[in-house]
Order: C-alpha cells, then sequence, then structure tokens
C-alpha cells in the first residue's frame, strides 16, 4: 500500500504505512529506503538523511542508498558529505551516470574544477548525449582557466 500510494505521488500519506512497516521490523532496509525518498519528496530533507543512513547501515550494498543520500547532501549544500555518498555509490555501481554527474556538480560547487572535470567525462563516457553534461563540463574548464 505505501508504495502504491508513493507511486501515486502521495509522500505523506506513504510515510504513514511506511512507518507503521517498521512499527512489526524496524530492519527493514527498503522500507527506510522508501521512507528517505517520500521525506526527500517533501522537502524534510534531514529525516530523509536519517533514514537513507539507516538503510545503508542494514544493506552496505544497495548503490541507489548512497545516490539518495549524496543528493540530500546537495540539497544542504553539504558537499563534502555528497562527494563522499556519490564516490561509495560509484564504487558498487560504476555505471551510473547521474551518479558521476551529480559528483561533478558537487565538486564543482567546492571549486575543485579539476575533479569536476573528471567526473563529468565519465558521465559522459556512459551518456555521451547529456546536454545538461556538456555544459557542465564547458563550465568547469572555463571556470578552471579564469582559477587555475
Amino acid at each position: 500500500m505505501a508504495n502504491a500510494l508513493y507511486d501515486m505521488n502521495q509522500p505523506s500519506e506513504a510515510i504513514s504505512y511506511y512507518q507503521q512497516a517498521l512499527t512489526f521490523d524496524s530492519k527493514q532496509s527498503d522500507v527506510h529506503y522508501n521512507l528517505g525518498n517520500a521525506f526527500y519528496l517533501l522537502g524534510k530533507t534531514d529525516e530523509a538523511i536519517k533514514h537513507y543512513n539507516e538503510a545503508i547501515a542494514l544493506n552496505p550494498d544497495k548503490s541507489e542508498s548512497f545516490y539518495n543520500l549524496g543528493n540530500a547532501h546537495c540539497v544542504l549544500q553539504q558537499f563534502e558529505d555528497a562527494i563522499h555518498n556519490y564516490t561509495k555509490c560509484i564504487e558498487l555501481d560504476t555505471y551510473n551516470a547521474p551518479a558521476f554527474y551529480n559528483l561533478g556538480n558537487a565538486y564543482y560547487m567546492l571549486c575543485k574544477y579539476d575533479k569536476s572535470i573528471e567526473s563529468y567525462k565519465m558521465a559522459l563516457k556512459l551518456n555521451p548525449d547529456s546536454a545538461e553534461c556538456h555544459f557542465n563540463i564547458a563550465s568547469a574548464y572555463n571556470d578552471n582557466s579564469q582559477h587555475g
């Protein structure tokens, strides 16, 4: 029921069902992951981070948990934490173009242009048609030449 509500773009309603599921078994990593997603959609980033971390503690091999945790840290402008989580995601899923792209964005926000360019290049190897990535790598090269 919770997943159906979430899929119908009713995250608030889904949260109550996910929370109820945890009262029966608090060790369900996918429920924590889904709770994180629902809280993230509602803009409750701190709650999302809490549940992504719990999902990771219960299942450290799910790359999506690290990816979404990285996104949540970016929302809070915690770019070093985001970099850590995107890197872990990529260790688990080396073909995750969005993780490489977002890793590049996090490095860019910290003015680490060389590292952002490396990340964007990897994203483009996996998804060469990404217009956003082409734009961002051009911006990183431009800013790198101005500040380097």
